[in-house]
């Protein structure tokens, strides 16, 4: 049963070829290019500002930053575990106007969009939660239009994406309570789950190589030794 509801083939028809790069250029807020750098930002920014109040009764990384880390870096992998488990096609050739992968359903992008921009708008206390919320929703729906002027996905994918994106949400925040330590473990699940059900592809092996990395290396720099010689390190600098 095919998944075009023609949504994908109108909008082809009627965007102008001129305005395709921006198209890409907003497909990107969903990919992991910029996710994964804005993640290392945040937590590196996190811990410099705890080694200079050094602070020792406080965690380097601040729990809240690492839960962020490890919903984002579980979601990344569930995104890959969906594509292998469903392993539907994306759309034909001749509407593709970007590189893409295999298999189409659901939306990789929109569902990255989804959990990133949906985590940070809990993680961020500035403004009103309803307002970054709606903020996250525009970004949400501009990755998820934006890969359906590209030609890459069906609405279906789409939509589906976001729900699968927001499920996760909902189901990690219930499971992990906030608790780092939880979140990384069902990301790490999540990864091995998808590793098994690719038959150990590229992109799963890279999921489950980066949570494991992210969980283990959390843990390590918040060891007292490694801690103690990363304050004595910045004290020395100043």
């Amino acid at each position: 049963m095919s998944r075009s509801l023609g949504v994908t083939n109108a909008l082809r028809e009627v965007v102008p070829e001129w305005s395709l790069e921006l198209f890409v250029a907003l497909s990107m807020l969903g990919d992991l290019v910029v996710i994964v750098p804005a993640l290392a930002v945040l937590y590196l920014t996190d811990v410099g500002q705890s080694l200079v109040r050094d602070d020792r009764s406080e965690p380097l990384c601040s729990t809240r930053t690492a839960f962020l880390v490890a919903v984002v870096f579980g979601g990344c992998a569930l995104v890959v575990l969906l594509k292998g488990l469903f392993a539907l096609p994306r759309t034909s050739l001749e509407l593709q106007v970007a590189e893409a992968s295999v298999y189409g359903f659901p939306s990789g992008h929109t569902m990255g969009a989804t959990i990133f921009f949906g985590s940070l708008a809990a993680w961020f206390s500035v403004g009103q939660l309803w307002s970054r919320f709606a903020g996250a929703g525009l970004v949400i729906s501009l990755v998820g239009f934006s890969r359906l002027v590209l030609g890459v996905h069906y609405l279906v994918d789409v939509l589906a994406a976001v729900l699968f994106g927001t499920g996760y949400l909902v189901a990690i925040a219930w499971l992990a309570k906030g608790r780092p330590e939880r979140a990384f473990a069902v990301a790490i699940g999540i990864a091995v789950l998808a590793t098994v059900v690719t038959g150990g592809s590229a992109r799963a092996l890279l999921a489950l190589a980066g949570t494991v990395g992210a969980g283990v290396g959390w843990q390590v720099i918040e060891l007292p030794s490694v801690r103690g010689r990363m304050v004595a390190l910045v004290g020395q600098t100043e």
